[in-house]
């Protein structure tokens, strides 16, 4: 009563003045609250090591560096300590290494949202489940997860099993006998089965019904984000809006929607005219499911999701194979040990695996597992702080930047000793029960655990278990060694150089 009446006596010149004061008053707190953090910060970061930094770039050059990986990342621990000082441009980054405090940020939901520069993104990932924070995320999470729930991933086996064959198939045409970089090859059956999975476009295509992918705009994605990085006014959005780069991004990220359109399209098409009865359920049909019941899951959410996907699982998936397949060339005694399993599992029949030979391939598992641990697709993720977090000898403020490293943490020698060489038995079931849970961190972990690795992992085995159960991978001379070079994604600079040998045996069709 006392705040009616005192309104009903204020002018609409007071009430401005009022408003105007308040607004003042909460930008000045923000401003405040905001610059106090990033004193705090910097004041931290004075106290820790780092990389050298430059004037106003700090350590942006970084990303140029081809050797980053080895020569920065694998050996940071040593280096500068549990917590690394990074600056990117003006503002303190902290690198966490080690699993007990990794396992206070990576498991807590007040630490999910990402940091400014996943931003830079938006026109390649679109605004979805890796570049999105807050509560559109955590909706959208909530959605999407149970399209991967054990049942519905069983039925992905037959999409992963014709594009193995299909790899196969590829590679004894024109490839056996000869150096291959096995991650082109590798890359283009992963595209073949997220063309499947997510946007319902058959591997095997019949009849009028075909999508002619070879010119999918999915296939020639590029991502501008580190050029930005290096040249640091083009953070600006201002400035950046102008430039060549920005447009070719805008007509990629046009070209990558309408695309996705006209898949949402056909696939509404298909379930309305009652023939998705002959076609495998995709990601696209879920999704469109998802949106028909709740009305804020708009086709806009559908087109940044697909493209997500597309986007991210091409590059991660795509080297973790040719990752895997590379180490199994250059440690021939596991390669026998993987073909001895699928002996094992296989006996003398030429069937394709399902769900229950797929969890058999446990010495597989191992051997994905440990490629994982020396190559994470993903080297590099970033968090910021949602309240204030104390680690070891340090505290960070609420709003502190913080980066996580799997790159490094999985080069830990008082983990893992001799951190460098491919040991699959350090994922032997004795051995993960001792190790500490943020020890091995590929698909991230916590809240924020990538959606798709089961998925993933599935995918992973059935590839490798195809091409091994028909060639011996044999190195190649001079080309033995990886460089692994930091593109968001890792990546193998030079390529990664294998020679098939068919078995004796071998299997050429299921």
């Amino acid at each position: 009563m006392f705040v009616e009446k005192v309104l009903e006596r204020t002018t609409k010149l007071e009430l401005c003045s009022i408003l105007i004061l308040l607004v003042i008053s909460l930008s000045i707190y923000t401003f405040y609250a905001t610059l106090n953090t990033y004193l705090r910060s910097v004041l931290l970061s004075l106290k820790l090591t780092g990389p050298p930094s430059l004037p106003f770039l700090g350590n942006c050059m970084l990303v140029t560096d081809k050797d980053l990986m080895r020569r920065c990342a694998g050996k940071a621990f040593d280096l500068y300590g549990s917590l690394v000082r990074i600056w990117v441009l003006l503002f303190p980054f902290f690198a966490v290494l080690e699993p007990e405090d990794l396992q206070v940020i990576l498991s807590s939901k007040k630490h999910t949202n990402k940091v400014f520069f996943y931003r830079l993104m938006h026109n390649f990932l679109g605004d979805g489940l890796i570049t999105s924070s807050g509560a559109k995320w955590s909706n959208h999470r909530r959605l999407i997860q149970p399209a991967f729930h054990h049942n519905l991933l069983e039925k992905f086996i037959d999409t992963f099993v014709d594009a193995s064959q299909s790899l196969y198939e590829n590679l004894d045409a024109e490839a056996v006998g000869t150096e291959i970089n096995i991650a082109k090859y590798v890359n283009n059956c992963v595209l073949d089965i997220l063309n499947e999975a997510v946007l319902g476009v058959p591997i095997k295509k019949r009849g009028q019904d075909v999508v002619m992918m070879e010119d999918s705009p999915f296939r020639q994605g590029k991502i501008m984000m580190p050029a930005r990085f290096t040249h640091p006014w083009l953070l600006l959005d201002g400035i950046y809006h102008w430039t060549k780069m920005a447009n070719d991004e805008l007509n990629q990220k046009k070209r990558l929607n309408d695309f996705t359109r006209k898949m949402i399209q056909r696939r509404r098409q298909i379930q309305n005219n009652n023939n998705g009865n002959s076609e495998r359920k995709c990601l696209l049909d879920h999704m469109i499911e998802i949106s028909e019941s709740n009305p804020d899951f708009t086709e806009e959410d559908i087109v940044n999701e697909a493209c997500t996907f597309m986007l991210a699982g091409q590059d991660s998936v795509g080297a973790a194979v040719a990752f895997t397949l590379f180490l199994l060339t250059q440690n021939p005694e596991c390669q026998d040990r993987c073909v001895q399993e699928l002996a094992a599992i296989f006996e003398d029949s030429n069937r394709a695996p399902t769900m229950t030979d797929l969890h058999e391939m446990r010495y597989m598992e191992m051997c994905i597992k440990e490629a994982l641990r020396l190559y994470p697709s993903v080297p590099l993720i970033a968090r910021k702080l949602g309240e204030e977090v104390r680690l070891a000898k340090h505290t960070l403020p609420a709003g502190s930047n913080v980066f996580i490293c799997p790159y490094a943490t999985h080069r830990l020698a008082h983990i893992y000793p001799d951190p460098e060489k491919f040991q699959p038995e350090r994922f032997s079931p004795e051995n993960s029960e001792t190790r500490h849970p943020y020890a091995f961190i590929p698909f991230s972990a916590g809240p924020r655990y990538c959606i798709g690795n089961r998925f993933a992992i599935m995918e992973i085995k059935t590839i490798v278990s195809r091409l091994l159960r028909s060639y011996q991978l044999l190195p190649v001379s001079g080309k033995t060694t990886i460089a692994a070079t930091f593109r968001i994604t890792l990546r193998a600079s030079g390529g990664l150089w294998v020679r098939l040998k068919p078995r004796d045996h071998a299997l050429t069709k299921h």
